[in-house]
């Protein structure tokens, strides 16, 4: 047996453990939490950090975090939506109006945004299951709940309009910066913040992925006739799909009006803040757990690479990042987590190959 051949068979081993899941998830995160100090290390008089900033890192672990609570409803239960800047909207605005008007704290804003976001979640499934909207018709009808919520926002007064809000400083509601105010002087206790948010949804999404739930969930996906015919409520198990996302998505939204300075309804409503959302765990994976994760460290650090790299022709660097996300979709349909399979079966085949040949 090769030292190859060793190494991938000693790896099949410990992957049939129990505690291999767990394993794994240390080590992704130990590895999330040192890069900050890893982007600063010098090699050979070039730093990581001079194209991937600790402000790409914490927008990178953002749209992890995102596209996994999304992935909960769209990659699990096949339900395709367009439309969770809704959710994120509503837990930005909702932290934001809580804490301008009535100083509640951020931490507590950001659970009520939550649960509302869930809210408007049942009753878009609600509306859209009972009807039994599937693919790209479920599709446009949450983007359309979407873009009504955006205009509704936009043209109230009490919501301050197109202006949306500014953050109050920690002082306005009786804090200090820190971790109680939700608020920093630097940009490192935000990263640590968003990877132990990605950390809790990315334990939830296991948790539900490996639960009677999870079960139910891929069995609507794969067939949802045939799994309403063994007993499977399919309806209620979507509504569920959806609160979770929802919820989870919405806490995003929270933390992002408390990273930057302001929130509009064209930056948290935004079209195109829909795509951002679903597109790492679209390019990663979806329906896998480390998908949205690996999706993400390849879209956003790309996306950022092409802004700063392609600037002598306006749009160029949209073109390129386009042009480099459709063959990844069109090339591998399952995501980028399927490229080592992928690679093991080429490699399998090429060792048929020569053995034939001999």
């Amino acid at each position: 047996m090769s030292t190859l051949e060793s190494v991938r068979e000693g790896y099949r081993t410990f992957d049939d453990q129990r505690y291999a899941p767990l394993v794994k998830g240390v080590a992704l995160f130990g590895l999330l939490a040192a890069l900050p100090y890893i982007i600063e290390i010098d090699v050979a008089g070039m730093e990581l950090a001079a194209t991937l900033s600790l402000k790409v890192l914490i927008l990178t672990v953002i749209y992890a975090y995102t596209a996994q609570s999304w992935n909960i409803m769209s990659g699990y239960t096949g339900q395709f939506s367009f439309g969770h800047a809704a959710f994120f909207g509503v837990g930005a605005y909702a932290t934001q109006l809580l804490l301008a008007d009535i100083g509640l704290n951020p931490w507590i804003g950001m659970l009520i945004g939550g649960v509302i976001a869930g809210l408007y979640g049942l009753v878009i499934g609600a509306l859209t299951f009972r009807f039994n909207l599937k693919g790209h018709y479920f599709a446009l009808a949450t983007l359309a709940f979407a873009e009504l919520l955006r205009f509704v926002v936009t043209n109230m007064s009490e919501l301050n309009g197109a202006n949306g809000y500014f953050k109050p400083f920690p002082r306005d509601y009786g804090a200090e910066y820190g971790l109680a105010a939700f608020q920093f002087q630097t940009d490192l206790p935000y990263y640590y913040i968003i990877l132990g948010f990605l950390l809790v949804v990315t334990v939830v999404s296991w948790g539900i992925k490996n639960s009677w739930i999870g079960l139910y969930f891929f069995a609507i996906r794969e067939d949802e006739q045939a799994a309403a015919s063994v007993g499977v409520p399919s309806f209620r198990y979507k509504l569920i799909g959806v609160a979770v996302s929802a919820f989870f998505t919405a806490l995003g939204g929270a933390y992002w009006s408390m990273y930057f300075n302001t929130i509009r309804p064209d930056t948290v409503f935004a079209l195109f803040k829909n795509v951002e959302i679903l597109l790492p765990a679209v390019v990663g994976g979806p329906g896998t757990l480390i998908g949205p994760i690996v999706g993400s460290f390849i879209v956003t650090p790309v996306s950022e690479v092409a802004r700063t790299t392609f600037t002598n022709i306006n749009g160029l660097d949209r073109i390129i990042y386009g042009a480099f996300l459709v063959a990844i979709v069109i090339y591998s349909p399952r995501g980028v987590v399927s490229w080592p399979s992928r690679a093991r079966a080429l490699w399998s085949r090429l060792q048929g190959d020569e053995e034939v040949s001999e």
